[in-house]
């Protein structure tokens, strides 16, 4: 550290090499994003919540406040191609791993539920994100700058949609809830939201690239047409994979390389589509053996480089374009109440009505629709989508991000008061 202090103090008189200043700026965010995670973690939040908050840390809402030289050293316009390299490699290999755990085994026997209660908890927030954004159009239109307003309002209103999976399971797991009839009911309810949110996210990439539905068909059937060709033609592969670990219980160097590079090229296949490469990555994820021992000797080898290096570098780019001192007029203010709101609203309550008409009980459907509230990282992956794409502007990017820190925070709590408590864990500091 004190290396590293020195190295950063020199830099604000003597500018070193590149390189130099990149190691610094990336062991920064690891140390922060760490220690951010550990702190919410022990106090009964999501780990990847810290990780957010610590990436909003570094960038222009408290550091750029506090030592605005030392942000614009470490992470201005000339490091950030650098950090965004990495953060979307990291966010790559993490969508590789997201479809590898989206189990389909999951939607058995619960799928007709699942399925009524996904369609209304998804439609009635995105259609309320929708009608917000026709309102800002007129209030606040410079809060959507693209050149077509309707591609901001999908975007937001998917951003209002959308239910964190992974963070959803890890919560569901902490609470012991993974083996009981309400987390099997949310796990498949979330899996299905998640597949419609991304299936929704690329509808809408690809018509913000387009700018018209029927520019936006090309992509999207490309896209369908490239996923009949992971989960259909590679099942030979897959087939093969399953046997050949079940007989070594183990993959070698060159079939794990082979995986990972398998999903960097399909995530270039959907980047070139025009849709965005996270669904390509999704896709190989999901096309690889449903095999448990796999899955989890695959995620053993990600983890600590995927989840532990490279994703806090996504959470850090996040935080240097979420300027919370932008959100600086009573209108914007009005704005993040109205997005809290309606997001809120509009999950929970699509989602409970409908668990309470198909028969579940008061408190777990109470619990079922605050655990879908959820959102995450997979908000963050929306936002940052939309802010690349120029269809958000910062300050309504901003308000995204607030939204998704809120809306998971307030889980574990709403889900202590009705009795579904966190089981002790070992603090990971």
């Amino acid at each position: 550290m004190t290396v590293a202090v020195v190295l950063v103090a020199s830099a604000l008189n003597e500018p070193p090499a590149g390189i130099t200043l990149a190691l610094v700026a990336v062991a920064l965010i690891m140390l922060v994003a760490q220690l951010f995670g550990a702190l919410l973690e022990h106090w009964g939040q999501p780990r990847v919540i810290g990780e957010i908050l610590g990436g909003i840390a570094l960038g222009p809402s408290l550091l750029g406040v506090l030592a605005p030289g030392l942000e614009q050293t470490l992470f201005g316009p000339e490091m950030r191609p650098q950090l965004n390299l990495l953060g979307q490699l990291g966010l790559t290999l993490f969508m590789f791993l997201i479809g590898l755990e989206l189990n389909p085994a999951l939607l058995q026997g619960r799928l007709p539920l699942a399925s009524r209660i996904t369609a209304v908890g998804i439609a009635l927030p995105l259609l309320l994100g929708v009608g917000l954004a026709q309102l800002l159009e007129q209030w606040l239109p410079e809060l959507l700058p693209g050149p077509s307003n309707l591609a901001g309002a999908l975007f937001l209103g998917t951003a209002m949609a959308i239910t964190a999976f992974p963070v959803l399971a890890r919560i569901l797991k902490e609470r012991g809830l993974i083996g009981q009839p309400i987390g099997a009911l949310t796990i498949t309810v979330a899996a299905i939201d998640d597949l419609i949110s991304w299936i929704l996210l690329a509808a809408t990439v690809a018509f913000a690239r387009s700018g018209s539905a029927w520019g936006a068909l090309t992509p999207l059937l490309l896209t369908l047409l490239w996923a009949l060709v992971l989960l259909v033609g590679l099942r030979p592969l897959r087939r093969w994979l399953e046997r050949h670990y079940r007989r070594r219980g183990a993959l070698g160097p060159l079939l794990q390389v082979g995986l990972l590079a398998g999903a960097l090229l399909s995530g270039a296949v959907t980047e070139a589509i025009g849709v965005h490469l996270i669904f390509g990555a999704f896709l190989w994820g999901l096309a690889m053996p449903r095999y448990a021992p796999l899955h989890r000797a695959l995620e053993a080898r990600l983890h600590a480089v995927v989840v532990q290096l490279m994703l806090p570098l996504f959470f850090a780019i996040s935080g240097l374009n979420t300027r919370l001192t932008a959100l600086d007029s009573p209108p914007l203010w009005a704005v993040l109440a109205l997005v809290l709101t309606l997001a809120v609203a509009g999950k929970f309550v699509g989602t409970w009505v409908t668990a309470r008409l198909s028969g579940v009980p008061p408190r777990e459907a109470q619990a079922l629709g605050w655990l879908v509230n959820t959102r995450g990282l997979t908000e963050l992956v929306i936002l940052n989508v939309g802010l690349g794409l120029g269809v958000i502007s910062t300050p309504l990017f901003s308000i995204g991000v607030l939204m998704a820190i809120v809306t998971t925070v307030m889980t574990g709590p709403l889900l202590g008061r009705l009795g579904y408590h966190r089981e002790a864990a070992a603090e990971q500091i």
